[in-house]
């Protein structure tokens, strides 16, 4: 069985970890860790504008959040990636859904955010003597330790052809990054050629609509000055007998 337990502050939950983990409590082994938040997902994509608060009021629109960081790097930058958390699982699920069925965007580009189910590691704790199972397996691997191999000897050769191959992963993992970031530079590039495109079709458009409602408008205006200017043209027949009169 297993148990959900809240504390007033790290520091306490930290010092009650440290005394039972580990611990044999009616002849079973007790674990002890820090919960994993069950409604969190990663994203990426993140524009540098990006602040914490941005991306969380983006967010509240699935739900109640409880927390979004746009993760930095040592030196303060935005790395592109974030972490938001939900009060509730289906919130989480429904953000989950919206952002990989459909575009989201947070900014004035119109580059999609992509996410992801948050899987946290273990970093604090890691793999202790006392969590691995002991099994025959365990004492063979074990058999030998520590040790730098001799040249020409089996471990020593075949040690370098696992290097050798690490480093072929590596140079061919640096050219598949390199070809998706110029992918990446010729997209943008090609965003913004189209970009200058649409808005000079919708100023042409606008033009068009400004230029008909003109010619809508200076119509309507002629036809008023000659619904206007029909009497004052031209006299009543009854009034032409007045002006021969006149004459005498």
């Amino acid at each position: 069985g297993f148990a959900f337990l809240r504390l007033d502050t790290r520091a306490h939950a930290e010092s009650a970890k440290e005394a039972i983990d580990g611990r044999i409590i009616h002849g079973r082994q007790v674990r002890v860790r820090f919960a994993v938040h069950g409604a969190a997902i990663r994203v990426k994509e993140l524009s540098p504008t990006v602040s914490n608060e941005m991306l969380y009021h983006a967010f509240s629109h699935f739900g109640d959040v409880e927390r979004a960081v746009h993760i930095v790097d040592e030196k303060g930058r935005p790395t592109g990636e974030g972490i938001v958390e939900f009060e509730r699982k289906p919130n989480c699920n429904e953000a989950m859904a919206a952002i990989r069925e459909k575009v989201f965007l947070l900014t004035a580009s119109p580059k999609p955010l992509i996410c992801e189910v948050l899987e946290p590691r273990d970093e604090d704790d890691g793999l202790a003597e006392r969590m691995i199972p002991r099994t025959p397996g365990l004492s063979k691997e074990r058999e030998l330790g520590p040790r730098f191999p001799t040249q020409n000897s089996f471990e020593y050769v075949y040690g370098m052809k696992w290097k050798e191959l690490y480093d072929v992963e590596k140079k061919r993992r640096a050219a598949l990054d390199e070809e998706l970031r110029e992918s990446r530079r010729r997209l943008e590039s090609d965003m913004e050629l189209a970009y200058q495109d649409y808005q000079a079709q919708m100023l042409r458009e606008d033009l068009q609509r400004r230029q008909q409602e003109l010619e809508r408008l200076e119509a309507a205006r002629r036809e008023r000055m000659r619904g206007l200017g029909g009497p004052q043209g031209g006299m009543p027949p009854q009034a032409q007998p007045f002006h021969s009169q006149g004459n005498f």
